[in-house]
């Protein structure tokens, strides 16, 4: 009898084993500041919550494909000292995949901390990140598309207007958008008055509106390029009060990562909208994979867009190994997965990225859908 036990068990752990070789295995660190706008902490908890639902949603999607995702978090805080720190620990923790890295700025700054392998930023857009190393990718539509979308947006709706351009002074990613705007706006429409101003999020409550908003003349369009929706709105209605009784035009292209609900009220009359460079897709075979996943793990929809970019983010790296295997019967490595992913870019230079735009318009307290720009 004891024979027979051990001859099974031999056979189980044999069965594991050819089972566990056919597999691949992938370890993941998340290294990010899951929070979109810095000067408020009103919903960081709900943010880090949607975040991981989306990792979640998509290791168990990769799980079925037989890729299987050893996860680890390293949320830092927004300073220095926490960045340093948290990315340390992640290199030490030996990922095979690094994602996170939501804003230009940490992106930017993270090819000081990792070398040769698959660093994916689910949302930075700066047009200096071309300059990265091999293997930093970011599923951000850049801001060179993204600028050539407002000016298409402006010409359609507001033809012939000025700009006033307004950029958060503290975000290299804000005051390069802005000047890569003006520099194109001005090029496309020279008889066109151009007007950039720089503010500081934390000292927004003491702006000087007067000194601030001179030069800007009614009708011209004003964009607002902040750290975040919520001083984005709040900019906005700033700005409103200020010059009342005119009604301002809005346009910002500042990540939403919560759902409809505008993340601040609407005080004050104006015309806004939000170019969203950030999630589209939802009529794309991705997105119906990721929400019936989603519901059957968390019996309910998403709460917030975020969970829907997470997840692409770690399917873009899913598919790149499904699509575009390492050698056969080889372990997934960081330099397997970074030649799987560099062979997905090859065959599609915008893997996995928004294959198109949605603008809403900020009315109340929602965003409504406005329509589709490709």
């Amino acid at each position: 009898m004891k024979k027979i036990i051990l001859l099974l068990c031999s056979i189980i752990l044999l069965n594991s084993y050819a089972v566990a070789n056919n597999h691949k295995n992938v370890r993941l660190a998340v290294f990010d500041n899951p929070q979109p706008d810095p000067s408020c902490n009103a919903n960081t908890q709900q943010f880090i919550n949607s975040y991981l639902s989306g990792i979640n949603t998509a290791i168990a999607v990769a799980a079925s494909k037989g890729i299987y995702i050893i996860e680890k978090e390293f949320f830092h805080a927004n300073n220095l000292a926490s960045i340093i720190q948290q990315a340390s620990d992640a290199k030490a923790w030996n990922p095979d995949v690094i994602m996170g890295l939501s804003t230009s700025n940490d992106f930017l700054m993270s090819k000081a901390f990792f070398g040769e392998q698959v660093i994916l930023s689910i949302s930075a857009t700066d047009s200096s990140l071309s300059s990265l190393p091999m293997g930093f990718y970011s599923l951000g539509i850049p801001d060179t598309s993204a600028v050539n979308t407002i000016i298409k947006f402006i010409n359609q709706h507001y033809k012939g207007a000025n700009l006033f351009i307004t950029a958060a002074a503290e975000s290299k990613e804000s005051v390069d958008f802005a000047d890569l705007l003006a520099k194109k706006y001005q090029k496309e429409f020279k008889n066109k008055r151009v007007i950039q101003r720089k503010f500081l999020t934390d000292d927004m409550s003491h702006l000087n509106l007067s000194k601030f908003m001179s030069g800007y003349q009614k009708n011209d369009v004003i964009v607002v390029m902040s750290i975040g929706y919520d001083s984005a709105i709040e900019l906005m209605n700033k700005i409103t009060a200020h010059l009342s009784p005119i009604k301002p035009i809005f346009i910002t292209s500042t990540d939403n990562w919560g759902n409809s609900n505008t993340p601040q009220n609407i005080t004050e009359t104006y015309d806004a909208f939000r170019i969203d460079t950030l999630s589209g897709g939802e009529d794309t075979e991705i997105y119906k994979t990721f929400l019936e996943n989603y519901k059957k793990i968390y019996h309910q929809l998403p709460t917030d867009k975020i969970s829907f970019v997470t997840y692409r983010t770690v399917m873009s790296f899913v598919e790149a190994l499904i699509q575009y295997p390492p050698t056969k019967n080889t372990a997934v490595t960081k330099t397997s997965a970074l030649n799987s992913y560099l062979t997905a870019l090859k065959h599609d230079p915008n893997w996995y990225r928004p294959p198109y735009y949605n603008v809403y318009k900020l009315e109340n307290k929602k965003e409504i859908y406005f329509e589709k720009i490709i």
